[in-house]
């Protein structure tokens, strides 16, 4: 894999890729195929340079523009090309990885797409002692929901035990927990990492409680079943 370089704090002009319903967190990884032409030009573009691009989703109300200009959020990703593949008909699959959380500052129309000045937005640490108890309360939540979905919890499991970072834990994990686009907007806009993790907690409870829920519901109709 190359080597991922070291953020800086901010960026002059970098490709703008804007996806519906799309949000990508920081320090996690994605696929992405392109197929649009004046995306497949963006993405030309970011391999001959610094291979950097900015995932940010499209503002609800999209669909009236989406091959114009649609409004984006103010706050998205700054990422790194690590892989790419060219089809034959010009088309690309890409692997991604998040670098950091960036404001698009200035926003240019010069090219088929849209590139921005973006500054990098860094998470506030906050207390610590309030930080890792809630890491433990999240945490603790999370083993629950793996042992409730058993074989299905994979991925909670590979982001648990990729980082002891509470910054970092809590991007992957809202990566996995969260699955609105509005909430994940929430989550990423979201700087304080112990308010990131009380949220989690919130969303990992309430898929705890879901999956609960629907374990009783299958053996009370097994049970009328075999009565």
């Amino acid at each position: 894999m190359q080597t991922i370089p070291i953020v800086e704090s901010h960026y002059d002009s970098v490709p703008v890729f804007p996806l519906p319903t799309f949000v990508l967190f920081p320090q996690t990884t994605t696929r992405l195929h392109v197929f649009e032409p004046r995306y497949r030009q963006l993405v030309s573009d970011a391999l001959s340079t610094q291979r950097l691009v900015v995932l940010v989703g499209l503002k609800p109300g999209w669909e009236s523009d989406y091959y114009g200009t649609p409004p984006s959020y103010e706050i998205g990703t700054l990422a790194r090309i690590v892989n790419e593949e060219r089809l034959g008909d010009g088309r690309y699959n890409l692997y991604v990885h998040s670098l950091a959380r960036v404001r698009l500052r200035t926003l240019h129309t010069l090219t088929p797409y849209r590139t921005a000045e973006v500054e990098v937005i860094h998470d506030e640490a906050g207390d610590a002692q309030a930080v890792e108890e809630s890491m433990v309360r999240l945490v603790a939540t999370v083993r629950g929901l793996m042992l409730q979905r058993g074989e299905h919890a994979s991925a909670l499991a590979a982001a648990i035990s990729s980082t002891r970072k509470p910054a970092i834990l809590t991007h992957r994990l809202a990566s996995v927990l969260a699955f609105d686009p509005a909430v994940r907007q929430q989550l990423l806009e979201t700087i304080s990492v112990h308010d990131r993790c009380e949220r989690l907690v919130e969303l990992a409870g309430e898929l705890l409680l879901r999956s609960t829920e629907l374990e009783l519901q299958g053996r009370d109709n097994t049970s009328d079943w075999i009565n």
